[in-house]
């Protein structure tokens, strides 16, 4: 009878450590199972397409990417990355610094992106910059431009004084202010519904139209091209929605600190710990892909009702990403 007793004890022992075992492996299974990254995004067209880019750029790299894109502004996304919510979103260089350092004075693109860097929370890191910029814009008519010897910002000054400033919607008294501390004499803002509207009040010669790149997606740059020009940046700051270029001879005052609104870069902000090398290498293969012209065009699509996923995933394949 003891020896039946023990033969079957030592069968419930033996049973017992092949269902812990079983248990313990099936536990290592789903612990190795990769984690899906979550991106995020504004909700606006441009960024919730720039998310959809990189969500298939790094899936066809064999990463694991959710279908999920919450949506917020940046304070909104930092406090998600904080809490591991969120790995991942697109955001500019001005206003993410504007956010985490009110008191920089950083405006040139590369001393917000130095800014920017020292600025960010524990853990939470930026990628390369990319060209496509979102600083706001001054469009004067090329024919007033050629006349008056006006290619930049820095010829601010030779405008007219007091010519309306046409726009889409408010700026924010920081931008004109900065427009105003470059030489700008600018007039009163009128608003007018769409872009093509402010682009054709400024090829008009009697007022400057005040938008930024992406404000100017596909058939109204082109299509305005040949009758306005974007004043450029002293600092060269990401590109311009129109590269025209005017001529003339007239006397250009200068001061020595022309400056204008602060660089607007797109950046890859993510989470340190939630991308690996290769991952961080197909965000900086995706910055120097993309540019303003791309990314207005796409936002355009989106705007008048095309999906962010098909544009992005469009994109990507003439890319080869």
């Amino acid at each position: 009878m003891r020896k039946s007793h023990v033969g079957k004890r030592l069968a419930v022992v033996t049973g017992l450590v092949a269902m812990l075992v079983l248990g313990l492996t099936g536990c290592g299974d789903d612990a190795g199972a990769p984690r899906a990254l979550v991106i995020g995004s504004a909700d606006q067209p441009a960024m919730r397409v720039m998310a959809e880019i990189y969500t298939g750029a790094l899936r066809n790299v064999g990463s694991v990417v959710s279908d999920d894109h919450p949506l917020g502004d940046d304070a909104t996304l930092l406090e998600e990355m904080d809490r591991a919510e969120i790995d991942l979103f697109p955001a500019f260089t001005g206003e993410l610094l504007s956010l985490l350092a009110p008191s920089s004075t950083a405006v040139g693109a590369e001393e917000v992106y130095v800014d920017l860097n020292r600025s960010l929370p524990q853990g939470v890191s930026v990628g390369d910059e990319t060209p496509v910029s979102d600083a706001p814009q001054l469009f004067v008519s090329t024919t007033l431009a050629g006349t008056l010897g006006v290619s930049g910002l820095d010829d601010c000054a030779l405008l007219p004084p007091g010519l309306p400033v046409i726009v889409t919607s408010d700026p924010e008294p920081s931008t004109l202010k900065a427009f105003a501390d470059a030489g700008c004499r600018l007039g009163p803002v009128e608003t007018v519904p769409t872009t093509g509207q402010v682009l054709v009040r400024a090829s008009q010669g009697d007022a400057i139209g005040l938008l930024a790149p992406l404000d100017i997606a596909g058939e109204d740059a082109e299509g305005a091209s040949s009758d306005v020009q974007a004043l450029r940046t002293p600092a060269g700051e990401g590109e311009n929605a129109d590269e025209s270029r005017a001529g003339g001879s007239a006397e250009k005052p200068r001061d020595a600190a022309v400056s204008g609104p602060r660089a607007e870069m797109l950046v890859p902000v993510f989470r340190t710990a939630a991308l690996n090398r290769d991952q961080v290498k197909t965000m900086n293969k995706v910055a120097g892909e993309i540019t303003t012209a791309d990314l207005a065009t796409m936002a355009g699509e989106v705007q008048t009702g095309g999906d962010p996923r098909e544009v992005a995933q469009e994109w990507l394949a003439e890319h080869g990403l």
